[in-house]
């Protein structure tokens, strides 16, 4: 995985629970059927096949999938993908405004993923109906940028922005990515 994330984090014992994988084949059938087929051919491909979704699998086998997703198919299909997965994930009921959702991202990540470095997502409001999220940790840039439109999207009564700022980026081999998000 080093050669594809700036992510400095040993993956050697990250896990991550059986719902995740499976979220990412159902956000992959809403792009198309296609492209659900392909994730859980990639997914097996890796090994991964069965899910139990309260099991524990080694996170390299999505991370894995996902990569391989993002160089065949590029990286809009890869934002689409991020962002159709928060169509099929759970939201506590105490959640019902973007930045409580966009601060959301973190827990439901450290509850569904394990290990000693998993990494993280950081979010700043700043300002009415805009913040930043830093992103560190393994996914592919253009999935979390999909994740993160996707879950305002989800809490939004207006369209949403997001663009990517600071001066990382993991795609060139940095740590981590920040993003702009807005909903105007």
């Amino acid at each position: 995985m080093t050669d594809r994330t700036g992510f400095d984090g040993s993956l050697e014992d990250a896990e991550v629970v059986g719902r995740s994988p499976q979220s990412y084949i159902e956000a992959g059938e809403s792009v198309s059927s296609f492209v659900g087929k392909q994730v859980t051919h990639k997914l097996s491909e890796h090994g991964l096949q069965d899910i139990d979704p309260d099991g524990w699998y080694s996170l390299k086998i999505p991370l894995a999938m996902l990569y391989d997703m993002r160089d065949e198919y590029g990286d809009t299909r890869m934002r689409n993908m991020g962002q159709n997965v928060p169509e099929h994930v759970e939201f506590p009921p105490d959640i019902s405004a973007v930045d409580t959702a966009l601060r959301s991202i973190d827990t439901a990540y450290q509850q569904s993923h394990r290990g000693s470095e998993i990494g993280y997502y950081e979010f700043h409001e700043d300002g009415e109906n805009e913040g930043t999220i830093v992103c560190e940790n393994p996914y592919p840039c253009e999935f979390d940028k999909g994740l993160i439109k996707g879950v305002a999207k989800k809490f939004a009564s207006n369209p949403v922005k997001i663009e990517e700022v600071g001066d990382q980026c993991r795609a060139d081999g940095d740590a981590r990515c920040e993003y702009r998000v807005k909903w105007i």
